[in-house]
């Protein structure tokens, strides 16, 4: 319900871009045009990130310890953000401070901490002989070395699997690195781990995963023992032990028996391991797994079938745009745009009518993302008739197609009876569900696009506050439209009543904020100097939405002086 949650945002009169859904073609569904026309950069998006706070990395070497730990402290908290400066410095400072007696065990911890963030790896040997001895910071240095594929602590961690009153903790650790680093005089240990009787099963399934790692055939008897066994999750010990087997008719049949027989989990990745290993078996079997009620197994078979491109494999790619997984469906409308911009458009098209003329909602939301994403304008008549579709993910989106590639005046004329009835329950007083609100904000912006007069009637009753009865999301999109069909007409009536709206914005009960947007666009494509003066009031250098329109038309109004 990724478009439910958009529906939120504009409630709150804000909108954020759903980069999820950002194509070769840049198309983003449910995005309105006034968003993107005139584009602004990034005005919308409310979740910008933090910026850096001002820190003096000199700080680090101050003679006094709370500065110090201060530092670094600011360090841990601002490495990532936009800002923040002399990363390289703040390193060599943590760095030599590291060797500093005089800092408490806290700053000490610290430090390593801030290092550990800052660093890439090249310093690993000398943060883990800081760390080494204190456990209270040692095993948050052990995952970054993992992560670096670091070998400076490689003889701890040996020395920890050998131990025999070693933490399960510990245990995990170091086989996580050995998976990383190990060799091949490791594999002993991991099979220690694996038929211990004082494994938990997260340290029998880690010992099994590092051993195939380490190992990556000849494992098959130990597989077949341990399919024989009682251990608990001995599907998932077989799944993890032969992942990285290659051409091994008896890892593979050990696979397909997983893929039968097996827990969720292991037919996971007995069906990666198959598809990496063995594809030519993997494509035998893709149908089924199409079909498969695992949808990480129906991913699998995505990646499976893009590898390999044709008629066949477009349909099954086809079949999965009505999937029940977002992420599935998603992938699928992805890789079917790509087919078609590599020689299978038309095969493409043609599975696209199918899901958009189904019965699956699901098939349809993604089939009138791709139409647009195709810029396939035949679909339109289509979109008319989505409009009433009981499902706000598809009336919301067959709006939004409409507004993207409706251009036939037949089409725009048809529209229109759709606007005339929301319009009138919202005079009447009827309160609109958003999803509804949205879909007619769409069809306004449909009419703005085709510069399309007959409509004007309409569009002006949606100028008046009237106590917001007429909803700010459609009142703000029929200004925008009225902004540009009325562009080369000189009405100062109507730019009176679009500055009073503006100078609305600042009083005890202002006006919505999009309104203001909007008002502001329309002046600025109008172009008459008599609304320059209220157009300025929103002129500053400020980067939110509202002052980037302002600027925006006192430059058209500066530029056409009319």
């Amino acid at each position: 319900m990724k478009y439910i949650q958009r529906i939120l945002v504009l409630g709150s009169c804000v909108f954020t871009s759903l980069t999820s859904f950002l194509c070769a073609q840049s198309v983003v569904p449910l995005q309105h045009r006034w968003e993107a026309d005139p584009g602004f950069g990034d005005v919308w998006n409310v979740n910008r990130d933090l910026r850096a706070k001002f820190l003096n990395v000199e700080d680090l070497r101050s003679e006094h310890a709370s500065i110090r730990f201060e530092a670094a402290q600011n360090i841990c908290q601002n490495h990532d953000r936009p800002g923040f400066r002399k990363p390289d410095r703040a390193l060599q400072l943590l760095m030599e401070q590291l060797s500093n007696s005089s800092n408490s065990i806290l700053v000490k911890r610290t430090m390593i901490s801030a290092a550990c963030l800052l660093d890439d790896g090249t310093n690993a040997q000398g943060i883990w002989q800081a760390a080494a001895s204190d456990p209270g910071v040692a095993p948050l240095v052990e995952s970054y070395l993992i992560r670096w594929k670091s070998t400076v602590s490689l003889d701890h961690w040996r020395k920890i699997l050998a131990d025999s009153q070693s933490s399960q903790a510990d245990i995990e650790r170091a086989l996580d690195g050995l998976a990383q680093v190990g060799q091949e005089q490791d594999r002993q240990l991991c099979m220690q781990v694996l038929r211990s009787d004082q494994a938990t099963p997260i340290t029998r399934l880690a010992a099994a995963r590092t051993l195939g790692i380490l190992q990556p055939n000849g494992l098959t008897s130990l597989a077949d023992e341990i399919l024989r066994s009682q251990v608990s999750d001995k599907h998932m010990l077989v799944a993890s032990l032969m992942a990285k087997h290659r051409a091994d008719p008896a890892a593979l049949e050990l696979m397909q028996a997983l893929m039968q027989q097996g827990t969720a989990t292991s037919k996971r990745l007995a069906a990666n391991s198959i598809a990496e290993s063995y594809p030519d078996k993997a494509m035998s079997v893709v149908g089924d797994w199409v079909k498969h009620p695992d949808d990480e197994i129906r991913l699998a078979a995505l990646k499976l079938l893009v590898s390999q491109p044709s008629d066949s494999n477009t349909r099954l790619q086809a079949s999965l745009l009505a999937d029940s997984d977002s992420v599935v469906r998603n992938k699928a409308r992805v890789q079917l745009l790509d087919l078609a911009k590599n020689g299978f458009r038309d095969q493409v098209r043609e599975h696209l009518g199918e899901n958009l003329n189904g019965q699956v909602w699901q098939g349809i939301e993604q089939s009138i993302i791709l139409a647009v994403e195709l810029q396939d304008r035949e679909r339109c008549q289509r979109f008319l008739e989505l409009l009433d579709h009981p499902r706000p993910e598809v009336n919301m989106l067959a709006g939004w197609a409409l507004m993207e590639l409706a251009n036939d005046p037949g089409i725009v004329q048809s529209v229109v009876p759709h606007a005339e009835k929301l319009t009138s329950q919202l005079e009447q007083g009827t309160v609109l569900a958003k999803q509804d609100i949205i879909r007619l904000s769409f069809l306004f912006e449909v009419f703005g696009r085709n510069r399309y007069e007959p409509v004007l009637s309409i569009l002006r009753k949606y100028i008046p506050k009237d106590n917001f009865k007429m909803g700010n999301l459609s009142r703000s999109s029929a200004i925008w439209a009225i902004g540009k069909i009325m562009k080369d007409q000189d009405d100062p009536k109507l730019r009176a009543q679009l500055a009073e709206r503006i100078m609305d914005l600042s009083t005890r009960m202002p006006e919505n904020y999009l309104v203001g947007y909007a008002c502001l666009l329309a002046l600025g494509e109008f172009g008459y100097t008599d609304s320059k003066t209220v157009v300025e009031r929103y002129s500053t250098d400020g980067q939110d939405a509202l002052n980037s329109a302002g600027r925006w038309a006192k430059a058209q109004i500066e530029k056409s002086a009319k």
